[in-house]
């Protein structure tokens, strides 16, 4: 039997993280949050999948990223951010972000880059 992916949020906002951690357990996936990227780094669990705002307070997305390359941490990183810019975008998928996306979320586009990132994993962990 096949385990419930974990995904993991990190975001300051209180809003956002209820409801994506609503959506996601509402698909059938388990979800651990957290209102910083400290509080991720800190957290020793598994994650199938690690959605992270870039502005937290603190250490931002990107330093969270680079963070987690550094500690050999390579689950699959889905940053979003409702500041996009062009050098954020390529800068976080320089580091290994699998997909960059634009607050507001569209629910039904993230589960399609989760479940993407999810597919990329086990294929990864197969080789």
């Amino acid at each position: 039997m096949q385990s419930v992916p974990i995904i993991c949020v990190v975001d300051d906002d209180d809003g956002i993280r209820e409801s994506l951690d609503n959506f996601l357990r509402a698909v059938g996936m388990e979800v651990r949050t957290f209102p910083s990227a400290e509080d991720f780094i800190a957290y020793r669990g598994d994650a199938g999948c690690l959605i992270t705002d870039l502005t937290l307070p603190g250490m931002d997305g990107l330093s969270l990223q680079a963070e987690l390359l550094r500690q050999g941490r390579d689950h699959p990183v889905i940053m979003m951010t409702a500041f996009a810019t062009p050098a954020i975008r390529s800068r976080s998928l320089a580091l290994g972000a699998c997909a960059f996306v634009t607050k507001p979320l569209d629910p039904a586009s993230l589960l399609a880059l989760i479940e993407d990132a999810l597919k990329t994993r086990q294929r990864d962990c197969d080789a």
